[in-house]
């Protein structure tokens, strides 16, 4: 198989630097927004435990590109020789920088000089907690994905109005029949999550997919086919300083490979889960502490009661399942 990279995109938040620069473009307005708050950028220590589980659970992987602006964890090991540290500046416009847009930085991915063709992208809150391997994202060349359909829940501080600027752009590329078609809408590889497609069948219209918040697998040649042929909103969304209404996502991207019929069919439950961080997260410190899941995503909840408290034993558990440090490290 061919070679797969690995891409990451982090921020320390508590950085007065970045806080500094942040600051001349914050009005007080967009940081009380939910989508450009201050718990989007809040850190919980346990980036290295990301490096920890690359290095245990997929030693096959090709390069690591971590995405920063102007930031290196003090205790990176940039002498590995799988790691790439890529700034802003090497794949966003000068002219639209600083960005603390997360749609925005994702927009440019593919323009990371040596990024392999196939790539997993990860955020900062998505572990590998369980060995993977490759056919796990890719298999026959291809993404592996589900084409599941869905409708877009409209939430205060969500993602529904990035999904629905994408869904525009996919309804205009693609007929009813052929999202159905190409997606193999009905296959039994999605296991219970057909169910989802079922419902929305005697819809006229393709609302939405299903968007599983696990790493995403891309190719290269996605970004520059919408980059082509959508180049006015994807460039008003790297033109976005902060998270905006108007922005699409990097949904957009998987949107695509998936109404094209470019991945291989499977269930994404079988990779991992997403878990939302709040006041008592006992089960999640357990699931991760054994390994229950190949990935498990911890989302930072917006009831997070006791944040301290809640750290040290999420860093603790951290601890139990990765007590070694990883070569990425000093």
């Amino acid at each position: 198989m061919d070679k797969i990279d690995f891409v990451v995109t982090w921020v320390n938040g508590a950085d007065k630097k970045w806080q500094s620069k942040r600051a001349k473009f914050d009005s007080g307005s967009v940081s009380e927004a939910g989508m450009s708050s201050d718990k989007a950028y809040r850190d919980w220590g346990t980036f290295k435990y990301w490096f920890r589980g690359v290095e245990k659970f997929a030693p096959w992987v090709n390069k690591v590109y971590l995405v920063t602006d102007d930031q290196v964890p003090t205790w990176l090991n940039l002498r590995h020789e799988k790691l790439e540290v890529i700034d802003h500046t090497d794949i966003i416009d000068a002219k639209y920088l600083p960005v603390f847009n997360s749609n925005a930085i994702e927009m440019n991915l593919h323009k990371i000089k040596g990024l392999s063709e196939n790539f997993v992208y990860f955020n900062d809150d998505l572990y590998l907690t369980a060995p993977v391997a490759k056919t796990d994202f890719f298999s026959q060349g291809l993404p592996v994905d589900m084409a599941v359909l869905s409708p877009i829940i409209p939430e205060k501080n969500g993602t529904a109005n990035f999904q629905v600027n994408n869904m525009e752009i996919i309804n205009s590329y693609f007929s009813r029949r052929e999202i159905l078609k190409n997606g193999r809408a009905l296959s039994l590889k999605y296991g219970k999550n057909l169910v989802r497609t079922l419902l929305q069948l005697p819809s006229k219209r393709v609302c939405g997919y299903f968007e599983p918040h696990l790493p995403l697998k891309f190719q290269k040649q996605t970004f520059e086919t919408l980059w082509q042929k959508e180049p006015e909103i994807i460039t008003q969304t790297v033109a976005s300083k902060f998270r905006a209404k108007t922005n699409v996502n990097l949904w957009l991207f998987r949107d695509w490979q998936l109404a094209t019929g470019r991945f291989v069919p499977t269930n994404t439950d079988k990779l991992g889960k997403l878990y939302s961080l709040d006041g008592d997260n006992t089960q999640v410190f357990s699931n991760l502490e054994s390994g229950k899941h190949k990935v498990m995503c911890l989302n930072d909840g917006f009831e997070v009661n006791d944040f301290v408290k809640q750290r040290e034993l999420l860093l603790a558990s951290f601890a139990k399942r990765f007590p070694k440090k990883s070569s990425f490290e000093r």
